[in-house]
């Protein structure tokens, strides 16, 4: 397809999504002052559901038997394009939060539905302030055992499609948390959307939930053997 019918198409797919984004946000923002539990989790879930459908992308997501019922984890999923937080939702059905950039708390409306959420705010520039973040998000951890924890590795989008390093705060979160982690390897976003573009192609993104990988016995002086660890289940999904 041209440059220009590309550009024609992603117009009319921002046109259908963007009205059904902001009626999901402002449905979740809403609900938070009237449910709880499940059926709040159901209106999240659901609304994230929309605004991919809307979209036109699909989801087809394979080894969700390895979620076990009850079960906490530090959820950690490659980073490809903004989509990603519904992915995120929409391949992990148990409850989930998660840290996000701190500056998109500062959002129109998305930065409400972060807030009235409890997601945590992640700052790239001052490191001292996002160790402090995550061990907060710790001691959440350990203290909402309903809830698991949602953090992307890498930190950013990717710029080529490849999985960028690792940071550390994530794996350093579920040492201290006592939880395991669940990887969750999403592959096709690229052709979808790409960082630095508002282009948007409809496409299907496969999605594998992996075994989690358990922390129990590093530490942080040992948790660069846990990133390597887990670094390699994304690298043999993603064939790299």
């Amino acid at each position: 397809m041209g440059k220009t019918a590309d550009t024609l198409r992603s117009a009319a797919i921002w046109m259908a999504a963007l009205p059904v984004f902001l009626a999901a946000c402002l449905g979740i923002v809403i609900g938070t002052f009237v449910f709880r539990g499940r059926a709040l989790e159901a209106l999240i879930k659901g609304g994230c559901r929309a605004v991919l459908a809307a979209a036109g992308v699909r989801l087809r997501v394979r080894g969700r038997e390895n979620i076990v019922p009850g079960r906490q984890y530090v959820v950690m999923m490659n980073h490809v394009s903004f989509f990603d937080p519904l992915v995120y939702q929409v391949s992990f059905p148990p409850p989930l939060r998660g840290a996000e950039e701190e500056s998109h708390f500062g959002w129109p409306v998305y930065g409400a539905v972060l807030r009235r959420l409890g997601m945590f705010p992640l700052s790239r520039r001052d490191t001292a302030r996002a160790v402090g973040t995550l061990r907060r998000a710790a001691a959440w951890i350990r203290e909402r055992p309903g809830f698991s924890f949602g953090i992307m590795p890498e930190g950013t989008r990717t710029r080529d499609g490849r999985l960028s390093p690792f940071k550390r705060g994530g794996f350093l979160t579920a040492i201290e948390a006592g939880v395991d982690i669940l990887p969750i390897v999403e592959r096709g976003a690229f052709e979808i959307a790409r960082k630095g573009s508002l282009i948007v192609r409809p496409g299907t993104i496969d999605v594998t939930v992996e075994p989690a990988v358990p922390t129990a016995g590093y530490t942080k002086e040992t948790a660069d053997e846990l990133i390597a660890r887990v670094r390699r289940v994304f690298l043999d999904r993603l064939g790299e």
